[in-house]
């Protein structure tokens, strides 16, 4: 199966790898077979079952790093920033910091916005659809989007980065996963406040240390491994 990236999936899809097997870390390897199913696993079932190097993997879970997994969100690579460190990258991490910055503009995020502009590029959609049909980028389209990512950074808006958009997306993720678990627990009390955070994040792509503070009251109703999680902080 091919490795199409590492991304959040909720704490209890099951793995690939074994029946009863859950992926409680709110992460996983998806992993496309000859039929185009998408399965789920974790690094060392991926490099069982993947055919691709997963070096060359892009990472979209960096900014919530899993206590659980071993501090899984620490290190260099897609979620790191094109811009603060990419000429020092090599080949396999310039390639997963490119897909991993077309993902989050073109994909994940792409109804996101930044001074009132949406996240979506046409150069960027451009290459984006390319990489959709040939599975793969070309050394001059890798070193193009990486320098987009860091002409955004230095003359648009420094919310631009790959890791402040690896932010926006591991913070969407956890709201998400708490509404969902307050409405499992029956409490609908902060849901209202979690959706609001969820609007202001998708409008300005990040948030206020006092949002950020209030949030703490609601993170205790996610399952163990999320709930211990730490989240990386906003450019």
């Amino acid at each position: 199966m091919k490795i199409i990236k590492k991304d959040f999936v909720n704490e209890d899809t099951e793995s690939y790898c074994g029946t009863g097997r859950i992926l409680s870390s709110g992460t996983a390897y998806y992993m496309q077979d000859a039929n185009g199913v998408i399965h789920y696993g974790g690094r060392h079932c991926a490099e069982m079952h993947g055919t691709n190097n997963i070096k060359d993997v892009p990472d979209l879970t960096k900014s919530l790093v899993s206590l659980a997994t071993g501090g899984a969100g620490a290190g260099a690579g897609a979620g790191a920033g094109a811009g603060a460190g990419a000429g020092a990258a090599n080949d396999d991490q310039k390639k997963s910091l490119a897909i991993a910055y077309l993902l989050l503009r073109e994909e994940l995020l792409h109804d996101f916005k930044i001074n009132n502009r949406t996240l979506s590029y046409a150069t960027l959609r451009n290459y984006y659809n390319t990489y959709l049909q040939t599975g793969s980028l070309s050394d001059n389209e890798i070193n193009h989007i990486l320098n987009i990512e860091s002409y955004s950074i230095n003359k648009v808006d420094k919310k631009l980065s790959i890791k402040n958009l690896s932010t926006c997306h591991a913070y969407n993720f956890i709201l998400k996963r708490i509404c969902v678990n307050l409405s499992k627990h029956n409490n609908k009390t902060g849901i209202p406040f979690v959706e609001s955070l969820q609007e202001f994040l998708q409008n300005n792509c990040y948030l206020t240390q006092k949002q950020i503070d209030g949030l703490n009251n609601w993170i205790q109703y996610l399952p163990h491994d999320l709930k211990n999680a730490k989240l990386k902080s906003f450019d």
